[in-house]
């Protein structure tokens, strides 16, 4: 445990971040306010991050239950207490696991520092399922009926006052009795307090984690709730969203998912729905030249679209060269499979593995030289293929072979049984497309065929092409191989969309020849959490406890992830503190100037 000496003004009022970990919430005060005073935690790994970013903080590690708030402010008033309890016992991620008790009573702490130092404005952080916070049976299983019983009676002993024959009186004693008399329990504190879920990607953070956040005030005046920075659906004068692909680093190298040991199965489909929805059927695909990791590379045409020329470093190449197509999915939710788009936030970052860790994939396409493939219908088709600047609700089908040896001529289609045409020695001049429709709509979930009459279509237009397309004469035999190898991989995991085998599969002008899988780092991690770029999280600054040196450390991958799972964002404290320690901070910059 650390000691310090606090010779503050006595109107500058402390502020103090319990459960700190690595510094989310801290981040955010300084952001708004200042550093914070005091910070509490039982992780020394924690701490130490903390203490590499917030030098001019004192450091407690320790169990928070452990730490006299008394001794640890030296008396001085608060202004600012801030604390996020460990919420993996009320998280809906813990799914069936029994409760600890214990741990879902870590937020009781919070009632004997605010009886103890009584300060002028308390922030609370949690999962939003903090608000069923209720008793647990024999084998720790949440009592249903019971759901919420808890929360209302955390909330009693911090306001008007929890009845002595409250059921969860005895608890409370046995969490804080030593500490707050019962009396007080009784009586209350008499905050005011509110309550209300808010999404991080509101606040400016480019991730959609929703969070519950509980604001109380001991003098009087009302609580602020902040207006959002940014919106999902922005008026024109409003900010959107930030996107995921902001904080991803594209030079990263990724691993193809063809690998000696394959995938697990779940895996494999949950790639394969991915790729037909954010990249094969998306209206604009994500695209990422490349030959070029810089901002300046990274583009949002469509694949079929017009690709400008593109500049970096005075450098100017077309977008003829091979590119890539990035989403994202969830590899430990094997429940739900989520994929989603990089140009959306990043879903919730957890700590622990089960929802909380996020691949990056990618297809990669090779642009064809050959131009016109979509040239040579067959007479006898009951519609004409659409390109796929069209994507949306059905997608089209249908067989043909198309001779690209140099010009291509009117009605040369062929049926799918027919000999193929002359072959030159520097390749087969065939291609080979297969086409089906496909309906996102309705209860229609496997291909259409075009022998059939055409199902019933919506009021806008919503037609899409997948092309399946053999163009050996314009790839190398490593980029065939990759191609034929990518058509046989969405064959097996998506079928209802790629009923037969092919060759290739053909998105615009571009061929798919790779498809790659790798996880999302920490430092991209830690952007799309809200943190700044320069913030450390990759070492800490650790103290020995028997001499009190300062020590760097390194602190590996797994502990850094946690540590961002387990953190707040930044952008929620720094919002939530300014617009409810207008007061202080207006008195602090005045002291300050």
């Amino acid at each position: 445990m650390t000691s310090m000496s606090l010779a503050l003004p006595f109107e500058k009022e402390l502020v103090v971040d319990l459960f700190a970990g690595g510094g989310g919430a801290s981040t955010g005060i300084a952001r708004a306010y200042r550093e914070p005073d005091v910070a509490v935690n039982h992780n020394p790994i924690a701490l130490a991050v903390h203490r590499a970013n917030h030098p001019e903080t004192a450091h407690y590690v320790a169990d928070v239950f452990e730490v006299d708030p008394i001794m640890a402010t030296a008396g001085q008033p608060v202004g600012i207490l801030w604390a996020s309890p460990d919420c993996r016992h009320h998280s809906k991620a813990k799914g069936s696991a029994p409760r600890d008790r214990g741990v879902r009573g870590l937020a009781w702490v919070v009632v004997r520092w605010a009886h103890a130092t009584r300060p002028r404005l308390l922030f609370l952080e949690n999962v939003e399922e903090f608000c069923d916070w209720g008793p647990v049976n024999e084998n720790g299983q949440p009592i249903k009926e019971e759901r919420g019983r808890t929360f209302k009676a955390f909330i009693a002993a911090l306001s008007t006052g929890l009845p002595a024959n409250h059921p969860d009186m005895p608890e409370v004693v046995q969490s804080i009795g030593e500490f707050v008399p019962v009396e007080s329990l009784v009586r209350g504190l008499g905050y005011n307090v509110e309550w209300r879920e808010r999404i991080a990607a509101n606040a400016g953070a480019p991730t959609i984690r929703k969070r519950l956040y509980l604001v109380a005030r001991s003098d009087g005046k009302p609580i602020a709730w902040p207006e959002p920075r940014r919106h999902k659906q922005p008026t024109r004068k409003q900010q959107p969203w930030r996107t995921a692909a902001e904080c991803i680093d594209w030079s990263h190298s990724s691993r193809s998912i063809f690998r000696e040991k394959p995938m697990a199965l779940n895996t494999r489909r949950r790639v394969a729905k991915g790729l037909w929805r954010h990249v094969l059927t998306s209206p604009k695909p994500f695209i990422v030249p490349m030959r070029g990791t810089s901002d300046s590379h990274t583009s949002t045409h469509g694949v079929d679209e017009s690709l400008s020329t593109i500049s970096a470093g005075g450098t100017h190449h077309a977008l003829v060269q091979p590119v890539s197509a990035p989403f994202l999915t969830e590899c430990a939710n094997g429940s739900a499979q989520r994929n989603f788009d990089v140009q959306e936030p990043l879903r919730t970052q957890v700590a622990q593995v089960k929802g909380g860790h996020f691949a990056l994939v990618a297809a990669h396409l090779t642009h064809l030289t050959h131009h016109g493939a979509r040239s040579g219908y067959a007479p006898d088709e009951p519609m004409r293929t659409v390109t796929c600047a069209n994507r949306g609700e059905q997608a089209v089908v249908a067989a043909f072979f198309e001779q690209a040896n140099g010009g291509f001529y009117k009605g040369d289609g062929r049926p799918a049984d027919a000999p193929l045409s002359t072959i030159c020695q520097s390749g087969s001049n065939q291609r080979l497309v297969n086409a089906y429709l496909v309906k996102y709509y309705g209860m229609h979930k496997d291909g259409v065929s075009l022998a059939e009459p055409m199902h019933t279509l919506p009021t806008k237009d919503r037609i899409a092409l997948v092309q399946t397309i053999q163009v050996q004469d314009t790839l190398t035999p490593e980029q065939m191989a990759g191609a034929t190898r990518c058509a046989a991989f969405m064959h097996e995991h998506l079928p209802e969309h790629f009923k037969d085998p092919a060759d290739i599969i053909l998105v615009g002008g571009y061929v798919l020849v790779d498809i790659t899988l790798r996880m999302l780092q920490p430092p991209e991690l830690k952007l799309a959490q809200g943190f700044d770029k320069d913030y450390i999280i990759n070492r800490g600054l650790f103290v020995d406890p028997e001499t009190g040196a300062e020590e760097w450390r390194p602190v590996n991958k797994t502990d850094q992830v946690k540590l961002i799972g387990n953190s707040v964002c930044p952008d929620e404290a720094e919002l939530l503190v300014a617009a409810n320690a207008a007061d202080l901070i207006h008195m602090y910059r005045r002291l300050a100037a």
